[in-house]
């Protein structure tokens, strides 16, 4: 099985770290850890120095056998609960990349900014209804398994949103991120919705008649793609997205559409920087 995400992307990750807009309470009291608000006397980690990193946190013993700048990582008093929510019904499983498959990247790419932060992480996926990716999982030395997880997955079957909303409405105060191709309230929650959609959505690639079948439902429905149904197609999935879109601002949450064939590093270090999701 080929990696989720390789290693060269996953050092860059390590700079960067998962944002709230406001306190959060973890398993320990106190505030959030951060090489750059503050540290406690317990040991946790290292991870690579990215410029404006605090020097002080620079092990200059790790740096002598290794010719390389890497910080210590302290446990301060408070975990940010990242609580990750894949969509993987039949309509995911679809386009050229596969939605899914890229939803298990961007998802792993997500948690593994968390991780390395000592971030707590919580994986669900979704489908006819939420299945728990199991433990929550902390700290970089879990990415792998975490990783496994997310692979092990399959993709297809429909979706019933009503079954997630509980799973969602039970998580801790902190970061709920969804990933799916439409949208859902996610109550008393601060979070992200990241809508992921493929080219071949945005833009049918094809003319002609054509039998057109539901990938969660099997119903299928004859369609003639001419200009005037494809511009009608483009105006109303327009629509669709700007109301998923709207939806989630108006209960305060972050939003980015994204596209399949976009690149898994320009999503995290571009759209999601944008969004203030990740920074």
């Amino acid at each position: 099985m080929a990696a989720l995400l390789e290693p060269p992307l996953l050092r860059r990750l390590e700079s960067l770290a998962v944002l709230v807009r406001r306190a959060v309470k973890g398993q320990m009291g106190g505030e959030r850890r951060s090489v750059r608000r503050g540290r406690s006397p317990e040991f946790a980690d290292f991870r690579n120095y990215t410029p404006g990193d605090d020097y002080r946190l620079i092990d200059w013993n790790a740096y002598a056998r290794l010719d390389r700048f890497v910080l210590r990582l302290f446990v301060a008093e408070e975990e940010l609960p990242l609580s990750l929510f894949i969509d993987l019904s039949g309509s995911m499983d679809w386009g050229r990349p596969n939605k899914a498959d890229v939803a298990k990247r961007l998802a792993g790419a997500i948690a593994y900014v968390a991780l390395a932060s000592l971030d707590r992480v919580r994986l669900t996926v979704f489908a006819e209804g939420p299945t728990s990716g199991g433990a929550p999982y902390r700290g970089r030395h879990a990415a792998a398994g975490l990783f496994a997880r997310i692979q092990s997955f399959p993709a297809g079957g429909p979706t019933d949103y009503s079954r997630l909303v509980a799973p969602i409405t039970r998580q801790r105060p902190g970061m709920t991120v969804l990933i799916t191709d439409t949208t859902l309230r996610l109550a008393r929650q601060e979070g992200a919705v990241l809508q992921l959609l493929a080219p071949q959505e945005v833009s049918l690639d094809w003319t002609g008649d054509a039998r057109l079948q539901d990938a969660e439902t099997g119903l299928e429905r004859e369609f003639t793609a001419t200009p005037a149904t494809q511009s009608a197609y483009r105006t109303a999935l327009a629509r669709r997205t700007d109301e998923i879109e709207r939806a989630a601002r108006r209960h305060g949450l972050r939003f980015a559409r994204l596209m399949s064939d976009q690149p898994i590093e320009d999503m995290v270090q571009r759209t999601l920087r944008q969004v203030g999701l990740l920074g």
